[in-house]
């Protein structure tokens, strides 16, 4: 891969201003990424919910983050309205998009793919994503693969009418769980040829997560939420190169790739 010029991309803040690892893991996907393909690359980065700043239409490439708080409660806010504006047009100009877990909430509500409600407890944990169709952005990883999930909302009841007038394809589902009675919740869905949304976080690396639940505060929380049980069972994964590793070197870079290679 090969350019003259740099390639501008917009990271898209939904954080609100909370403290979290998500930006900077993004940055590092992008700067390793930049790296291995000697591509000049000027991020822009524009704070939504805090500062409603949104970029504007000639940005090479989009990445819209996650974010806390309800994907439900905030329709009629002002960043909100302006957001889905954004996604609308964004989706008319095929412009390269993914859109990470609140992002991907919030799209799947704006253009009513399916149901966006709570789950019955939280999910946490490095979990298994499945594929349900062949797709380019699954290129080198396996079936399933592993990703970070931190979420307490879910899409269910996916509207077939709909996604088949948009030309959206359901590309992943969550875990198999033949032991309860619940439908599986919507993972990725691929909007168009160019928006692609997942409700997990491919950008999750390895090292930043360790040092996350390796903190005394962060694990004293898992375990009061969960028990010591899931705070292991976490750590224990991440120590598995071919899991979350794989993922973050693979998903993201790969979106890159095929949105850019021209």
């Amino acid at each position: 891969m090969s350019q003259s010029t740099p390639i501008h991309i917009a990271v898209l803040d939904l954080y609100d201003g909370s403290a979290n690892m998500g930006m900077d893991c993004i940055r590092d996907i992008l700067e390793d990424w930049s790296k291995k393909y000697s591509v000049d690359i000027i991020t822009t980065v524009f704070d939504v919910r805090v500062k409603n700043a949104l970029p504007e239409d000639d940005f090479d490439l989009y990445i819209s983050s996650g974010g806390p708080g309800s994907p439900i409660d905030t329709q009629t806010q002002s960043w909100d309205i302006a957001y889905c504006n954004w996604l609308d047009r964004m989706y008319k100009l095929k412009k390269p998009v993914l859109l990470i877990c609140h992002s991907f909430q919030l799209a799947c509500r704006h253009f009513n793919i399916g149901k966006v409600g709570l789950r019955k407890s939280k999910q946490l944990g490095i979990l298994p994503i499945h594929p349900t169709v062949p797709h380019s952005i699954f290129a080198q990883l396996p079936d399933p693969f592993y990703a970070m999930e931190s979420r307490l909302y879910q899409i269910t009841e996916p509207n077939d009418e709909k996604i088949e007038s948009m030309g959206a394809t359901i590309i992943a589902l969550e875990k198999i769980r033949p032991q309860l009675p619940y439908e599986r919740a919507l993972m990725a869905v691929a909007f168009s040829d160019t928006m692609i949304g997942v409700q997990f976080h491919p950008e999750a690396t390895q090292e930043r997560l360790s040092t996350y639940f390796n903190t005394a505060v962060i694990k004293a929380a898992v375990i009061e939420d969960f028990r010591e049980d899931k705070w292991n069972q976490i750590i224990l994964t991440l120590e598995d190169d071919a899991k979350i590793k794989h993922t973050c070197s693979k998903f993201i870079p790969n979106f890159l790739n095929q949105m850019l290679q021209s």
